[in-house]
C-alpha cells in the first residue's frame, strides 16, 4: 500500500473560509494563558507568530482578530474533507487531534495516470477549497505524516527510501508524547535515525510497549490497522459561522467550499442528486430553507453554486446566518450519456436542462411546468401541467400523437384514411361515457390529421393535426 498524507498547520482558523483579508489568529488556551496557534497572512506580516501569547500578539496589532479553538468544528471540517477524498480514494483515514488525512494512493494512480498526476491533482483541489496542506507519501500512515509534516512533499516508494527520508528529521516529528521526546532528547539522541536504532525492549522498559510499537508501526515493520473513513448513505454537512454572516456575498464563500466537497463525496460514491436542501440558520428568527432541484441528476459543484446563487440574490435574510447545513436524502446514479466523436444529441438537451434549471432557481418552483401525463385515455383529459423535475413516463410502444391538439371540432368531408382504427373508451365512471374509434387521415394537401368517430352517434370529429 501507498499513503498520502494531508497535514493541515492551518485548519483551526481556514476550516471557516474568510471573505476577508484582516489580521486573524486562532488562539488556545493553555495553562491560563491564550497562545496563538495559527494566523494568516496578514497577521504574520504584520509580526504575529504561532506560540506567542496573545497580549503579546495584540501588542503588536490591536487589530488583530481573535478566535478561541473548537476542536469539535475542526474535526467536523475534516470530516467533510474526508468525504471529499472519496472521490481519490476508497480507503481515507484522519486523525482531526493532529489535522492529519490520509489517502491510500497506490491503487488510484492507475486510474489517475501516474502518482504525479494524482498528487499533483490532489494538491490543486485542496488549494481550492482554501485549505494550506504539506503533503507526503510513504508505504506507512506515520511515516507519510512525518514527510508531510516536514512541507517538503516528501515521496518515499518503499521502505528502504522511506529510512532514508525520516533519519535526518528532528525527534520532535515522532507522534510520541512530548515528555517522551524530551527524555530522548536528554539521553544525547537529536535524530529519528539515532530513535529507531535503540532496542525495543530498552525503550518498552523505560516507556512503555506503546513507543516501540509507534516506531515498528512507523518502518513497517508491524501493520499499522487504522479505521477507514465510511461515506454516509444521506448526505449532511453543518457548517458553523465562527462570525454571524449578514450578507448574501458573504454567504459565497463557505457555500462554494461546501459545495466542492459535496461533488467530491459524490463522485467518489458514483453518484448525483436531483435535490438539495440547503438550510440557513439564525440567531433569533426561524431557519431559512432554500431548495435546489435539478431536470437531471446532477453533482458538479459550479453548476449546484450558480442554481443555488440565483435562489440566494432572491432572498430576504431575517437575520445574519449563524450556521449553514447541506443535505440531500436521495442519491442517485449520475446521468452520463456516451456517445461517438461525432455525436452532437447530448450537448443541445444538457443546455436545454440547464436553462430549465436556472429558469426554475430564478423564478421559483411553481413558474416553470412541463407537460405530463393523467391517468385517462381520453385525449383531451390524458396530460396536464406538471411541476416536476422526473421525466414522464412514455414507454416506447405509447401510440403516437399530434403535438397540435385541437377541441374536438365536427367535419363533413371526410379525407383518406390510413391504418386501423384506435378504439378509446372511457369515462364510464364518471358518468361521461364515451367510444370513439380514431384514425390517421391524409388530406389532398398533404397534411396528416388525427380524427375520431364516435360510435354512438357516427359523427366525425378532427382532434389533431401533425405539422
Amino acid at each position: 500500500m501507498l499513503w498520502m498524507a494531508l497535514f493541515l498547520p492551518n485548519l483551526p482558523l481556514e476550516r471557516e473560509p474568510a471573505p476577508t483579508n484582516l489580521p486573524c489568529a486562532v488562539v488556545n488556551r493553555r495553562r491560563g494563558r491564550r497562545i496563538v496557534l495559527a494566523c494568516n497572512t496578514s497577521a504574520h506580516a504584520a509580526g504575529i507568530e504561532t506560540g506567542i501569547d496573545a497580549v503579546t500578539a495584540l501588542a503588536r496589532e490591536p487589530t488583530l482578530r481573535l478566535i478561541e479553538r473548537s476542536p469539535s468544528r475542526e474535526a467536523r471540517a475534516l470530516a467533510g474533507l474526508a468525504n471529499w477524498a472519496l472521490q481519490f480514494s476508497a480507503e481515507v483515514c484522519l486523525d482531526a487531534s493532529r489535522w492529519l488525512l490520509w489517502m491510500e494512493v497506490g491503487g488510484s494512480t492507475r486510474y489517475f495516470g501516474s502518482l504525479p498526476a494524482l498528487t499533483g491533482r490532489i494538491e490543486e483541489s485542496i488549494a481550492a477549497l482554501g485549505f494550506t496542506a504539506h503533503s507526503g507519501v510513504a508505504p506507512t500512515l506515520e511515516g507519510a505524516a512525518i514527510l508531510a509534516r516536514e512541507a517538503r512533499s516528501g515521496i518515499a516508494l518503499d521502505r528502504p527510501a522511506l529510512l532514508e527520508r525520516l533519519g535526518p528529521g528532528e525527534l520532535g516529528l515522532l507522534a510520541l508524547d512530548p515528555e517522551v521526546v524530551a527524555a530522548l532528547r536528554a539521553t544525547g539522541l537529536r535524530t529519528i535515525a539515532e530513535a529507531l536504532a535503540l532496542p525495543a525492549a530498552a525503550l518498552a522498559r523505560r516507556f512503555g510497549p506503546e513507543v516501540p510499537l509507534y516506531l515498528r508501526q512507523l518502518t513497517g515493520e508491524l501493520p499499522d490497522p487504522r479505521p477507514r473513513h465510511r461515506a454516509p448513505d444521506r448526505y449532511r454537512r453543518d457548517h458553523d459561522c465562527t462570525c454571524p454572516i449578514a450578507t448574501v456575498e458573504g454567504l459565497l464563500f463557505p457555500l462554494r467550499r461546501l459545495l466542492q466537497e459535496l461533488e467530491g463525496f459524490l463522485r467518489g460514491r458514483d453518484l448525483a442528486l436531483q435535490h438539495l436542501t440547503v438550510t440557513l440558520q439564525h440567531r433569533g428568527a426561524a431557519r431559512t430553507m432554500l431548495h435546489v432541484r435539478t431536470s437531471s441528476p446532477q453533482r458538479e459543484a459550479v453548476r449546484l453554486f450558480a442554481l443555488l446563487r440565483e435562489r440566494l440574490e432572491r432572498t430576504v435574510l431575517p437575520e445574519a446566518v449563524t450556521g449553514i447545513r447541506l443535505a440531500a436524502d436521495e442519491l442517485l446514479a449520475p446521468a452520463i450519456r456516451q456517445g461517438d466523436f461525432f455525436d452532437q444529441d447530448a450537448r443541445p438537451n444538457e443546455d436545454w436542462t440547464v436553462l430549465l434549471d436556472r429558469l426554475r432557481a430564478r423564478l421559483g418552483e411553481t413558474a416553470v411546468r412541463r407537460l405530463g401525463l393523467a391517468d385517462d385515455h381520453r385525449p383531451e383529459r390524458a396530460w396536464v401541467l406538471d411541476g416536476t423535475t422526473a421525466d414522464p413516463p412514455f414507454s416506447d410502444d405509447y401510440p403516437d400523437r399530434p403535438l397540435w391538439f385541437l377541441e374536438a371540432k365536427p367535419i363533413e368531408r371526410l379525407p383518406a384514411l390510413c391504418g386501423k382504427p384506435e378504439r378509446i373508451e372511457a369515462g364510464w365512471w364518471a358518468g361521461e361515457d364515451s367510444s370513439r374509434d380514431y384514425y390517421l387521415a391524409r388530406t389532398p394537401e398533404g397534411a396528416r390529421w388525427w380524427l375520431y368517430r364516435d360510435v354512438r352517434t357516427s359523427r366525425w370529429y378532427l382532434q389533431g393535426i401533425w405539422s
